[in-house]
């Protein structure tokens, strides 16, 4: 009992050690899913007005938008895995200058969503541990990268891998270096692609090896990787198949009872 305490034990050290892409949609999905449990109790509800059912239908399908963004973030994910496999398993052992696992935390988001007008951005904050450590709105030791969603979604996330992975163990330097560069001079149109920035090269390098895994893809299995676009559109149907029963279905059993 006690050596299988042991495996165990060290079977979970040897987990927590290792760094991982996240969906970072999953705090939001989780709280989705609670939020369209409850709502859908509502809907069993007999003394409702038409005005308060389709309130709760606006709110749950806020939700189910959510949940949309989640589950194309899973699947994209996914897909870059398939196309390029060195890549994301690089990006997923990704650690800072001092060795410290770094987890990369990935969104699929609408284009008016987006707190930046750049199609894919990577944010790295100051963190209070040391000048080295990476911190975003995900906590320590992470950083948080958004893509817009379009048709070349998964070509925008390898290059902000690129910059990500560049920057993660080089943070000090490079922040020194950003401050001097384009805080100092407002060069913003240049953000991370000035002549001399190091990550905007290896961004560059990370997308052209992207294009050449898609093309690999197509040589091992015969077929071209699914489109964006068509997981967009598969997506979107599941979540709204869904939404549909799970709405439709609660108001069915009440008037059954009735």
């Amino acid at each position: 009992m006690k050596a299988i305490l042991t495996a165990t034990f060290c079977f979970l050290l040897f987990v927590a050690a290792m760094a991982e892409i996240r969906n970072g949609y999953n705090p939001e999905y989780v709280a989705a899913r609670y939020a369209i449990d409850y709502f859908e109790i509502q809907l069993t509800r007999t003394d409702l007005s038409d005005t308060e059912r389709r309130k709760i239908h606006a709110a749950m399908k806020l939700h189910h938008d959510v949940i949309f963004r989640y589950q194309l973030t899973e699947v994209l994910l996914k897909q870059m895995a398939a196309i390029s496999p060195d890549m994301f398993g690089a990006m997923n052992e990704l650690r800072d200058k001092r060795g410290r696992i770094t987890d990369v935390y990935v969104r699929f988001i609408q284009q008016e969503s987006s707190v930046t007008l750049l199609s894919g951005a990577s944010f790295f904050r100051d963190s209070e541990l040391d000048e080295d450590a990476s911190f975003s709105r995900f906590g320590e030791l992470t950083v948080a990268i958004d893509v817009w969603i379009c048709d070349a979604a998964l070509n925008l996330l390898a290059h902000e891998f690129g910059h990500t992975c560049y920057i993660v163990p080089n943070l000090a330097v490079y922040r020194s270096y950003y401050r001097k560069v384009y805080q100092a001079t407002g060069e913003a149109s240049l953000l991370g692609h000035s002549t001399n920035d190091l990550s905007g090269k290896m961004a560059y390098d990370f997308g052209r090896q992207f294009l050449s895994d898609r093309r690999d893809f197509r040589i091992r299995f015969g077929k071209r990787p699914t489109s964006v676009a068509t997981y967009i559109g598969r997506t979107r149907n599941s979540v709204k198949h869904d939404f549909q029963e799970r709405t439709i279905w609660p108001v069915a059993s009440v008037r059954q009872v009735q």
